[in-house]
C-alpha cells in the first residue's frame, strides 16, 4: 500500500497512514483490500478533522486493514456511494459494503466496531449500542 508506511522485517506494515482515494484509484482500492474503511470528509468541516487524527492512529493500530480517505469536494464517490453527511467512515469486506459509521467516534468505538465487522461472525447490532446501527 502506497504511502507514509514502513514495512517490518516479517512485511507487516507499520505506521501506515490512510490513503488518499478519489474517482479514479477508489475501486483499485477496494477490490484491493479484504477488509477496507473509507472516511469521506471534508476540509471545512472541524469534526471531520477531528476524526482525520482519529482515523490516523486507527490506521496504525489494525494493520490488516486497508484506510482510505476521500475529499468530498474533490470527487463524486460521496455521491455515488450514499454518502449523505461528513465524516462518514464505510467499512468494506471484500469489496462489498458491510456498515457506515456517521459523525465522530472515539477510538474505543472505532475499534470495537472494526473488530467486529472484521471478524469471522460479526454481530450485526454491535453499532446500535452506541445510538447507530447500520449494517449493508
Amino acid at each position: 500500500m502506497p504511502g507514509d508506511e514502513k514495512v517490518d522485517d516479517d512485511g507487516k506494515r507499520q505506521g501506515a497512514q490512510p490513503l488518499d482515494l478519489d474517482d479514479r484509484n477508489f475501486g483499485r482500492f477496494i477490490a484491493g483490500a479484504k477488509y477496507a474503511a473509507v472516511l469521506f470528509w471534508s476540509g471545512s468541516c472541524m469534526p471531520c478533522r477531528m476524526l482525520l487524527m482519529i482515523f490516523g492512529e486507527l490506521a496504525s493500530l489494525r494493520l490488516d486493514v486497508s484506510f482510505g480517505k476521500v475529499n468530498v469536494g474533490t470527487s463524486t464517490l460521496a455521491n455515488r456511494l450514499g454518502v449523505m453527511s461528513v465524516p462518514t467512515i464505510l467499512l468494506f469486506r471484500e469489496g462489498r459494503k458491510v456498515a457506515r459509521i456517521v459523525g465522530v467516534k472515539p477510538l474505543k468505538v472505532l475499534i470495537e466496531v472494526l473488530d467486529n465487522y472484521f471478524s469471522e461472525n460479526p454481530k450485526e447490532d454491535v453499532y446500535s449500542e452506541h445510538g447507530q446501527s447500520s449494517i449493508m
